[in-house]
């Protein structure tokens, strides 16, 4: 092997590492670890239809033929939000990472990807998503059949709520 080859392949695994150590640093700090609750919350994580569900949310988002609207929104913690497909194709809202989900920290053996903040399916005109957020941070999701389509849920203790 050539000197030439030899420092490519050595330049490439610098590479990684150095992309490996950033990663594991960045998971150190992404989210406050995650302990199973004593009880189901409501809201966490249900699936339904509009048009048959009675079910009290806080904060609607829905998903548009143009994409989520609002995009951005603020809540407090414990609330619970609705993201509702009113667009003419199937969504299935879930967190931020594509295509892990695994960027909220609520994880149960029982959930489909990287996170409980999923709908684990697609969801068709008139259908729903509700969760209940029990973390303060932001929270990134993205629609899983159209990636490019994104937003962002800030979870706060305030008492106040800037719309």
């Amino acid at each position: 092997m050539d000197k030439r080859t030899q420092l490519a392949i050595g330049g490439i695994l610098f590479l990684f590492c150095i992309a490996g150590g950033y990663l594991l640093w960045r998971s150190g700090v992404q989210a406050p670890s995650y302990q199973s609750p004593s009880s189901e919350l409501p809201g966490k994580g249900v699936v339904g239809n509009a048009e048959s569900n009675t079910d009290a949310y806080d904060v609607v988002i829905e998903y548009t033929d143009d994409g989520f609207k609002p995009r951005d929104i603020t809540i407090k913690r414990g609330e619970r939000v609705r993201f509702l497909n009113t667009s003419s194709e199937g969504t299935w809202p879930a967190s931020a990472i594509h295509p892990t989900h695994s960027l909220y920290p609520e994880k149960e053996s029982t959930d489909c990807l990287g996170s409980s903040f999923d709908s684990c399916r697609i969801l068709q005109n008139g259908e729903f998503f509700d969760f209940t957020f029990q973390y303060e941070g932001e929270w990134r999701f993205h629609d899983h059949v159209h990636a490019y389509q994104t937003g962002s849920i800030t979870v706060t203790t305030s008492s106040t709520v800037e719309e």
